[in-house]
């Protein structure tokens, strides 16, 4: 609660300056690779369908061989509440002289926005291990990490597939260039190639300018022959997160992963969208600033990306 004792150096009108917020917040950064939708239940149920499977052969004769839909087992995610408040006392909102509790209401808001960022990185940061989040289950019933390297499909137990790069690569050439012929073999739950268009490149800052290197040069860099770059933004048509930034949420500063366009690798589901409040005491004529909003985030396709943690 903020009160008079708790910061009385707010009361002196003679104070030359207070360093508070005098700094930009960067956008949101998980609606650049998350699948928003609504939900109006207190839990998410999902479940995979696979379509028909290939053709064979009829002989002259034989009867037409016949095929039927897989439905895969379901997955339930429950819709959790977020909540943050602000409790100031009548006294200290009246006598503060430089404006600062009138402006806790917004830094409300900067505290959400940096919560839901790190709640949606949460499932990225466990993309490889799969501890707390996984996808929907698989063919073998399995619920799997985002990225890995035996994702069973539905109708081919005997089958899998892989969206990671094992052993993991650095950001290189060589890296992308294995990553984006993952994207471009691509296999359905029926086993049909696919095409996604592979657009976004999610990587940690400190990869910003070698990634910048990458796709913004025309010739292959690191070397002297003048060769063509295979991966520049011209060749493979990827853009780095957060305008060539990347995203600070991102604990393995080292790990990457390219993004389709539309992807529904990542799911945010709203219950309710972000909110504040304010309401009092009636007995302390206290003041209480309130914010809160109800969502889940979970795996979806894992087709969508292709990452590697080297």
């Amino acid at each position: 609660m903020a009160s008079r004792g708790l910061a009385p150096e707010l009361l002196e009108v003679f104070v030359d300056s207070i360093l508070f917020q005098n700094f930009g917040q960067i956008p949101l950064l998980y609606p650049m690779v998350y699948n928003t939708k609504s939900t109006g239940r207190a839990f998410v149920d999902e479940f995979r369908v696979a379509g028909l499977g290939r053709f064979a052969v009829k002989p002259e004769g034989v009867p037409v061989s016949f095929s039927d839909p897989v439905q895969g087992d379901r997955r339930r995610t429950t819709v959790d509440t977020f909540a943050l408040a602000f409790r100031v006392t009548k006294e200290m909102r009246d006598d503060e002289q430089h404006g600062i509790i009138a402006r806790m209401a917004g830094d409300l808001g900067n505290a959400a926005r940096d919560s839901q960022d790190r709640l949606a990185f949460a499932p990225i940061n466990d993309g490889y291990a799969g501890s707390t989040y996984t996808g929907l289950p698989e063919g073998d019933g399995t619920r799997r990490a985002l990225w890995n390297t035996g994702h069973v499909p539905l109708r081919n137990l005997a089958a899998t597939q892989s969206n990671r790069l094992s052993p993991g690569v650095a950001l290189s050439t060589s890296g992308l260039e294995a990553a984006l012929s993952i994207a471009d073999t691509m296999q359905s739950e029926e086993e049909r190639y696919i095409r996604q268009e592979f657009i976004n490149l999610l990587i940690h800052p400190d990869e910003r300018f070698n990634a910048a290197q990458l796709l913004e040069s025309e010739f292959e860099i690191n070397t002297a022959d003048n060769q063509i770059n295979p991966v520049s933004r011209s060749q493979v048509g990827l853009s780095v997160v957060n305008n060539g930034r990347g995203a600070p949420y991102i604990t393995d500063t080292d790990s990457w992963s390219l993004w389709a366009s539309g992807a529904d690798a990542l799911r945010w589901h709203n219950r309710e969208e972000l909110r504040t409040a304010q309401t009092s005491d009636a007995l302390t004529f206290d003041e209480i600033e309130i914010a809160f909003w109800r969502s889940a985030v979970e795996i979806g396709e894992w087709r969508d990306t292709v990452g590697s943690a080297p």
